[in-house]
């Protein structure tokens, strides 16, 4: 198997077949969908057309893994009263390390863009029971030496523009720093255009040990943009806490370039908050019609799990 950049040539077998997670249905709503440090969720997408509502959704999964042999993305079928069915896929392509974001394409069902945490972007195909890789990575727009990703999103305006925002997850005193530009994804492959906002970005809670200020980004049918946060004690046991804000709006201008209104710290009010004694650190966040949320953890030694929660 070839690594850095060349395209893989074996088909990478992630796991088993899809099967239910025995200990999937916990008293708090918490669904497990994965186990142990190899069974995070660092990014998670809602499957275009497949139907939603209370504890239902198909989604896909990433998982921030390194190993060669090591799980990338999965598939999780949500159902109310039934366990996950989580079916981890063989990857096709150039072979990603520590996936950290996900998205669906608006309006090309199976097709979607994963994010690295350097900053290279995956046009990925779900179909057929894998995921193959379309081409080699590319690069975001404006990426330095050192800057850590875990977060991106795709939105279509009225228009029928794309556009990708994807942020900086920050570290404590320093901030994310949040940025959109177009985008295109088609026969000719992943292209984004120049950045055309760019905006620093700091949260009120968590406000204990490794703050991540954005840990997922999603941006709503009216440009509506929700992040969650996380803090990290670097301790695979936790604790962990995190939350849902209400972050800021993407607009377009008469230019067709987005711009970015994120809100202040001090106006900051989480939607749903998770303190150290829930020990859950949010890292992939979903919205189903009906402001329902759906958010995925990277829970370390305890894996990976899922929640529905109604969100204001």
């Amino acid at each position: 198997m070839i690594r850095n950049g060349i395209i893989v040539t074996a088909v990478l077998c992630a796991s088993l077949a899809a099967a239910p997670l025995s200990a999937a249905a916990a008293s708090d709503g918490w669904q497990r969908v994965g186990s142990g440090l190899q069974g995070g969720v660092s990014g998670i997408a809602l499957v275009e057309g497949a139907p939603t509502g209370p504890g239902l959704a198909d989604a896909v999964v990433v998982r921030d893994n390194k190993g060669d042999r090591e799980s990338r993305l999965a598939t999780v079928r949500l159902r109310p009263g039934d366990a996950p069915v989580v079916t981890e896929l063989p990857w096709l392509g150039v072979l990603p390390a520590d996936l950290e974001a996900l998205d669906a394409v608006p309006g090309r069902p199976g097709h979607y863009v994963a994010l690295a945490g350097r900053g290279e972007a995956y046009h990925v195909v779900v179909a057929d029971g894998r995921a193959t890789a379309e081409d080699s990575p590319v690069a975001l727009p404006g990426r330095q030496d050192g800057d850590n990703y875990e977060s991106f999103a795709l939105h279509r305006d009225r228009s029928g523009r794309t556009f990708a925002v994807w942020a900086t997850r920050g570290s404590g005193a320093q901030q994310a720093v949040v940025h959109a530009a177009s985008v295109r994804v088609g026969p000719n492959g992943l292209s984004f255009g120049t950045v055309s906002a760019r905006q620093e970005f700091a949260v009120p809670f968590p406000d204990q040990d490794e703050v991540r200020h954005i840990s997922d980004l999603k941006v709503l049918d009216d440009g509506t943009v929700l992040v969650s946060s996380a803090s990290d004690p670097n301790v695979n046991d936790g604790p962990f806490a995190s939350a849902v804000y209400d972050a800021g709006r993407l607009t377009v201008n008469r230019a067709n370039d987005a711009v970015l209104r994120m809100k202040p710290r001090h106006a900051l009010t989480p939607l749903s908050l998770f303190t150290r004694q829930d020990n859950r650190k949010i890292e992939a966040i979903a919205f189903l019609p009906g402001r329902l949320g759906l958010w995925g953890t990277d829970d370390e030694n305890f894996g990976g799990s899922v929640t529905f929660e109604r969100v204001g």
